[in-house]
């Protein structure tokens, strides 16, 4: 393993670990936003939490901005060098995902890897978006269901776009598709298992509706 992945991981990480909706929520009320709501460190429970829909914009775009961040710090140390964007990106998810600093409490990382996704290639963002619709309006008008029909779906899509398609929307150099499918793929996975734990809340909650 490159010694200069594992690094530029680590700063990545580190990046991911800044806990905006904690921080947000201490400054504004004094409470823990771990105790609150869905226990979620992440925009969409501090807008609930705060009944405050600005608060959760704003923490949104700053966790967004995690994940540009890493990307900069990726190319400011590495250049060009893909792999460690790579590396960076999916250390800032895990970073917000996992915190090291908040015993490993976080949020689910749809805004930071937006961000990431938004300076890498647009294109799987775009399909994110539309396979979310598409589980939201079509499976169940469920958020988690949405995202997690939209992680699924992107995970699978990537891998089935033409070469050139992907190669072409690319926003930093890459001279691999599979390089870009793999990132894509990296990121998507600490989103994916970060939407279990919602999903059998959901199944569970509808199977004692079931039952009365």
């Amino acid at each position: 393993m490159n010694p200069g992945l594992i690094l530029i991981g680590l700063i990545g990480y580190l990046i991911g670990t800044l806990p905006t909706a904690y921080i947000v929520r201490r400054l504004t009320s004094g409470k823990d936003i771990r105790t609150e709501g869905t226990g979620n460190v992440g925009a969409r429970n501090l807008a609930e939490v705060s009944n405050n829909v600005w608060l959760g914009i704003l923490t949104g775009v700053i966790d967004a901005l995690k994940g540009v961040a890493a990307i900069v710090a990726a190319t400011a140390i590495h250049h060009d060098w893909f792999a460690a964007k790579a590396w960076a990106a999916t250390g800032a998810i895990l970073g917000h995902n996992y915190n090291v600093f908040l015993r490993f409490k976080g949020g689910r990382g749809l805004a930071t890897a937006l961000g990431v996704g938004l300076v890498i290639n647009p294109l799987f963002v775009v399909t994110w978006g539309l396979m979310f619709v598409v589980g939201y309006y079509v499976i169940r008008r469920n958020e988690h269901v949405g995202s997690m029909t939209a992680v699924i779906a992107t995970a699978l899509l990537v891998f089935s776009f033409p070469e050139r398609v992907v190669l072409e929307t690319m926003l930093v150099v890459c001279y691999e598709a599979i390089q870009a499918r793999l990132f894509a793929f990296a990121v998507l996975i600490p989103i994916f298992f970060r939407l279990l734990q919602p999903l059998r809340e959901l199944i569970a909650a509808e199977a004692r509706s079931d039952e009365m």
